[in-house]
């Protein structure tokens, strides 16, 4: 029974860990098109920094596909601390869930989400971005979830 409890921790950390790198790859990917088509963060308020798209990215809201510089470097600290045991590993696996939230709330919030889906201005390659960029954030807060609800429970049993 103790085997099966292991196994399922580690289970839910390596996905939480695996969904991360895919969500920054697909932010990358995200990245990489945004900065070709000029495409700079529009939030649905219509709010803007009115920089282009690589200098929105590099020191702005981000780009329309993808979160800006600062929050690739926040993922990949906590990537780190999430590889990590204890208390360490419970810092990054929090804040990598805490983060899917955040890329989540970005989804929503940015006005091409709403044009990537609409049957009119239909895209496929933004289409499929976007909806990786709203499957993996789920998966990180799920995994994370499960992670932190597996840590809290051994931590009350020892």
């Amino acid at each position: 029974m103790n085997a099966i409890g292991t196994q399922s921790k580690l289970n839910a950390r390596r996905s939480l860990i695996f969904a991360s790198v895919l969500y920054l790859f697909n932010a990358a990917l995200g990245t990489m098109i945004a900065v070709r088509e000029n495409l700079p963060s529009v939030l649905v308020t219509n709010f803007s920094t009115g920089k282009p798209a690589l200098e929105d990215f590099l020191t702005g809201n981000g780009t329309a596909l993808s979160p800006p510089l600062y929050l690739y470097l926040v993922a990949i600290l906590l990537l780190i601390l999430a590889c990590l045991p204890k208390g360490l590993g419970t810092v990054g696996v929090a804040g990598l869930t805490i983060l899917g939230m955040i890329f989540l709330l970005g989804e929503f919030a940015e006005k091409l989400t709403y044009r990537a889906f609409n049957p009119v201005s239909f895209d496929l390659s933004l289409a499929l971005v976007e909806l990786a960029a709203f499957v993996l954030p789920l998966l990180m807060i799920a995994f994370g979830g499960l992670e932190i609800a597996h840590r809290r429970r051994a931590h009350r049993s020892s």
